[in-house]
């Protein structure tokens, strides 16, 4: 959660509460010894855990933003229990694979809900972004910092510079108030380290196989509100995904924000957080933002 920029968290907080909370396994989450069963490998599992601390919280309805892997798991919370969610934002992130159109299974009905309009085959993030992203062993901040702005920032000055930018807000972020470590909070770059950075992996693996328990053959279960954001040039999951989200939920809505990656949340925070904080309140407008860019 260290890594979500404080422009973005704070602009939305000034209007309504915001719970910001870690994956068991991953940042303020970790645990010492975990046991086999204790660190989800799938995004259903994380689901289950958004759920429990929705339930430990004793909220009974909630809006929902997942970014980027988040994202997946924030759509399992919804299928698993929609009578949870009120709203869901669903950041720089996309469905489940697809079955191949050949062999696609179901009703006339979902199978061309599941395969119109969607690319095919489906764009796939280049390999130099992943290797950016997954240099390093999260023990050198420059590494990641490396990573993040080749994986999540356009190659460009504007790109780069936004990037400078993220880095500088979430480091000047207090954190006195989250010490636990003799007095002395962790850097943030180590939790980046390889076992939670493995897991989730693990996850994106799953999610990444046809299934039919996982959301895409689903999407048309879903009957609330959907905002579904991203750059429109996302090197890590391609914003065709996005577009795949917003034909098959019934009541999506799509923004695209240009000359931007995976992190457009960052290099815009203060137009995302207006644009979310608008669709939570129901002022998007009439038209809505259907495939506004």
């Amino acid at each position: 959660m260290d890594f979500w920029d404080p422009l973005l968290i704070d602009t939305l907080a000034a209007t309504r509460p915001v719970i910001l909370f870690d994956q068991p396994g991953v940042g303020h989450s970790l645990l010492a010894n975990p046991g086999p069963d204790q660190i989800p490998l799938t995004f259903q599992g994380w689901a289950t855990n958004v759920l429990a601390l929705i339930d430990a919280l004793q909220l009974t309805k909630v809006d929902l933003f997942g970014f980027s892997m988040g994202g997946c798991a924030m759509q399992m919370v919804a299928l698993t229990r929609p009578e949870v969610v009120r709203k869901l934002v669903l950041a720089g992130t996309g469905p489940s694979a697809p079955s191949p159109p050949s062999t696609a299974t179901g009703s006339s009905e979902s199978k061309a809900r599941g395969t119109q309009g969607i690319v095919w085959p489906r764009d796939k993030p280049p390999a130099h972004a992943i290797a950016a992203l997954s240099a390093g062993d999260g023990t050198v901040a420059s590494e990641i910092e490396q990573g993040i702005t080749a994986s999540f920032f356009p190659a460009t000055d504007a790109g780069r510079a936004a990037a400078r930018a993220y880095f500088e807000r979430i480091y000047s972020r207090s954190r006195d108030t989250i010490s636990d470590n003799n007095g002395m909070e962790e850097p943030i770059h180590t939790f980046l380290t390889p076992s939670p950075s493995t897991r989730q992996r693990a996850a994106y693996a799953h999610w990444s196989h046809p299934n039919p328990l996982n959301s895409f053959p689903r999407l048309g279960e879903l009957t609330l509100p959907v905002l579904v954001l991203n750059g429109d040039d996302d090197l890590l999951i391609p914003t065709s995904r996005s577009w795949e989200l917003m034909k098959g939920i019934g009541d999506a809505e799509l923004i695209v924000y240009p000359r931007a990656g995976h992190g457009f949340l960052w290099q815009f925070a203060v137009r995302v957080a207006g644009d979310v904080g608008r669709f939570l309140d129901g002022e998007l407008g009439e038209e809505g933002a259907r495939g506004r860019l």
